[in-house]
């Protein structure tokens, strides 16, 4: 049981070395073919870096030089209107995307070379390689009138192997889509929590094994929550963020969980407005909420980091923009920094000096 109610008002300004040792920055390459708008998601391997841009997929290579775009925009064999999530195969040698606003999947070469088209009888936002041709897809949290399964099992060919229904069937969709779920792997086991439950499970092709439990109490925001019908406008439609300025749950949230190394679970809370982040540490027992933008870097003076992405155990990997980063370096007083940090605040300078506001963005990693 990992209880947060009375963590919840007891946020503790951590730093980056209580969870890392050292810090490695890669700039992702930066010319007309691979320029980056709006980087949504990141996915590292051994040898290559894929990242979400809006409506396409890119690959770098792991020192950060572009490889290729997956695929192409367009309604072609292998292309795609826009992306709702990807992964790799396990093995690293295949890239899957969901297509955005149907039910197809592509799978392609690292390479970018496009191999096959696939047909689900599902709509999935995400997806995680379970084993070989054998994937977990976690669906749209539908309405009472749609669909009753929060995952699935499933090969290529659409042979569903097993589903599991939602715990929390939501009459209002909108706002079930805004809240999400939990959904990553780690070490070879794939980690879900449904959008508003409690527990964590460890997914496998027989059932899902309880691993975890976030104990919110009197401060859980409830699950299923109506979208006013004063903020609609005639065909029902509403703006974001008039809806959740219209909400009156203050001092309520719910967890999703973020990503898992060897020695901790990282999560944030959220009250539709602002998140907390934190952590629970696996070895000690312990939770802490750290605010609101991440581990203090005490190894560099950089700026904040918080985990996005964590391969391999205890790789972590976040991403910052190049604007942001020149914007803190150059704001510092250059001779405190030096003090407190000598060498590595002056690789921190060089970098931010190699760049412009309009660089693409730089993936950052920490190690145990």
């Amino acid at each position: 049981m990992i209880s947060l109610e009375n963590e919840i008002s007891n946020i503790k300004q951590t730093e980056l070395t209580e969870i890392g040792g050292t810090i490695t920055y890669i700039p992702l390459e930066t010319s007309e073919e691979c320029v980056l708008r709006d980087l949504r998601k990141i996915v590292v391997t051994d040898s290559h870096i894929a990242v979400w841009d809006v409506d396409k997929v890119l690959m770098f290579d792991n020192a950060g030089r572009f490889i290729t775009e997956i695929g192409k925009r367009g309604n072609g064999p292998g292309e795609y209107r826009g992306v709702f999530d990807y992964c790799f195969s396990l093995d690293g040698k295949k890239i899957y995307l969901l297509v955005y606003g149907s039910r197809d999947v592509l799978e392609y070469e690292v390479t970018g070379k496009f191999l096959n088209a696939y047909k689900t009888d599902h709509l999935p936002i995400k997806m995680l390689p379970l084993k070989e041709n054998m994937f977990v897809y976690n669906p749209i949290n539908h309405s009472k009138d749609s669909i009753h399964h929060s995952l699935l099992i499933s090969d290529l060919q659409n042979n569903i192997r097993i589903t599991y229904k939602n715990h929390h069937q939501l009459s209002n969709f909108e706002f079930g889509f805004l809240g999400g779920s939990s959904f990553f792997s780690y070490r070879g086991n794939i980690r879900f929590r449904e959008y508003g439950a409690d527990t964590v499970f460890t997914v496998t092709e027989k059932e899902l094994l309880p691993y975890a439990v976030f104990q919110l109490g009197k401060k859980l925001m409830p699950v299923d929550i109506t979208v006013p019908d004063n903020i609609r406008d005639e065909y029902g439609r509403y703006d974001v963020d008039q809806l959740l300025s219209s909400l009156s749950h203050d001092g309520k949230y719910y967890v999703t969980l973020a990503r898992e190394d060897v020695d901790n679970l990282f999560f944030s809370l959220h009250d539709h407005r602002k998140s907390l982040l934190g952590f629970y540490n696996k070895r000690r027992n312990t939770v802490k909420i750290i605010g609101t933008v991440g581990f203090q870097n005490d190894i560099d003076g950089g700026m904040p980091f918080w985990p996005r992405y964590i391969y391999d155990g205890n790789i972590l990997v976040d991403y910052l923009s190049a604007f942001d980063l020149r914007e803190h370096v150059f704001n510092m007083n250059a001779t405190e920094m030096r003090r407190f940090y000598g060498n590595n605040w002056d690789d921190l300078v060089k970098l931010a000096n190699s760049l412009d506001d309009e660089s693409n963005p730089i993936v950052v990693v920490v190690k145990k």
